[in-house]
């Protein structure tokens, strides 16, 4: 199973630093914080690259749904790959990719070469975030749920201060003012790259080989029911910037307001998972799952009712209470697969937002087929409620399969 980084392992030379579990853990989550502000630039652009581009309204949701699995569903193979061989590589190399790409979509002419640099560029966030998890959760075995609200917090707050970027860049400099993230984002991969070098092989996290025989077998109901689960909660997650794009844009809003409300929604989230990383104890782990996305269901059905500052105020609210239970669910995962950890962050943190895209994207295009957008949000709520009813089968903590057994459960005691 994954070990803790020994706190007293330095690193030779004349500059040598000392290295620990939060320092490594600090240096990832900084670099979510990164890879996430990338990923969420362009949540309020859609409506204005269809226009860049003379396209009708909901023409680029199809590269909508590739950026979506681009970033998600490939996660599971960059886990297969990671589990099986060091991949440390992949924690600075996918932020370099996405950085070059996503920065580049506001020069191309055609829905081809968009959807190129969505892919590409997707295929950089999702690399990152399997390795990444799965080494930030190892640094603290006995508080896994907290090392994983910290690191999740990071992207949250990322996914919060992008579509602000975005909308306040564009609005400023046009669609090729996205450029100007290869100034700013480029110094800091190599400051991650010199920081992740300093770290010896000796102190990252030890997984498991997934040759090893685990101590019990899990069966793949579990692993589908985790899969629903997931998408059905992520499905407001990226449905509701999503929608609020749409419908703010046909008002004449401008991209940085659209960014602003996204990013309170996104803030809300990171609030929540601060709150789950400060307050959460384990034995309210199972329960969290279910309750919070039942209370965010009625905030939800009501979006499309409220405007201005209500809606601010109330696309936080959701947020915060759809964000306690995010990082729970990776926690959740990485438990109940203590031998594959990597998988277990992709199916987590990508194939189910991948999924969860999916959905919101054929949602998207029905709803707008009937030009009742606004509605779109009791579908939304409806999801979370879903979610939450079927999180009342997933294992307990204890049970056979489910989180902390065996050495797990012993290592949460120390």
């Amino acid at each position: 199973m994954a070990q803790a980084i020994d706190p007293t392992l330095v690193v030779g030379g004349p500059t040598a630093v000392v290295t620990s579990p939060l320092v490594l853990l600090a240096l990832l989550s900084a670099a979510h914080f990164l890879v996430d502000i990338v990923a969420a630039t362009t949540n309020p652009l859609w409506p204005a690259l269809e226009q860049n581009l003379s396209l009708e309204r909901g023409g680029l949701l199809w590269v909508y749904v590739c950026w979506s699995l681009a970033t998600s569903v490939s996660q599971l193979l960059f886990g297969l790959w990671a589990d099986r061989r060091p991949s440390r590589w992949l924690i600075w190399c996918g932020p370099l990719v996405a950085i070059l790409c996503i920065s580049c979509i506001g020069l191309v002419n055609s829905a081809s070469s968009l959807a190129l640099l969505f892919l590409i560029g997707g295929l950089g966030v999702a690399a990152f975030h399997p390795e990444a998890a799965a080494t930030s959760g190892g640094l603290m075995p006995a508080q896994r749920s907290r090392a994983m609200a910290i690191f999740a917090l990071c992207g949250y707050l990322g996914q919060s201060v992008g579509p602000f970027y975005g909308g306040a860049m564009t609005d400023a400099l046009g669609l090729p003012g996205l450029m100007w993230g290869i100034v700013w984002g480029l110094p800091l991969i190599l400051l991650l790259w010199l920081g992740l070098r300093s770290v010896p092989a000796s102190a990252a996290p030890v997984s498991v080989r997934v040759s090893e025989p685990a101590s019990g077998s899990l069966p793949i109901t579990t692993i589908v029911l985790l899969l629903a689960v997931g998408a059905l909660r992520i499905m407001p997650a990226l449905g509701v910037p999503l929608a609020l794009a749409y419908i703010l844009e046909a008002t004449s809003t401008s991209n940085a307001v659209i960014g602003a409300v996204q990013s309170a929604f996104m803030a809300g989230i990171g609030i929540g998972s601060m709150a789950c990383a400060t307050l959460l104890k384990h034995h309210w782990e199972w329960t969290t799952l279910w309750v919070f996305p039942l209370l965010a269901a009625p905030l939800l059905a009501i979006l499309g009712l409220v405007s201005g500052w209500n809606l601010v105020a109330l696309v936080g609210t959701c947020g915060v209470l759809l964000g306690v239970t995010m990082p729970v669910y990776i926690s959740y995962g990485q438990q109940l697969l203590p031998h594959g950890q990597r998988v277990a962050s992709s199916i987590t943190m990508g194939v189910s937002w991948g999924i969860g895209g999916a959905f919101v994207a054929s949602a998207m295009s029905i709803f707008n087929a009937f030009d009742s957008l606004a509605s779109i949000f009791l579908f939304f709520a409806g999801a979370a409620v879903a979610s939450s009813f079927l999180c009342r089968w997933l294992p307990r903590s204890g049970s056979h399969g489910g989180p902390r057994g065996n050495e797990l459960e012993e290592t949460d005691r120390q």
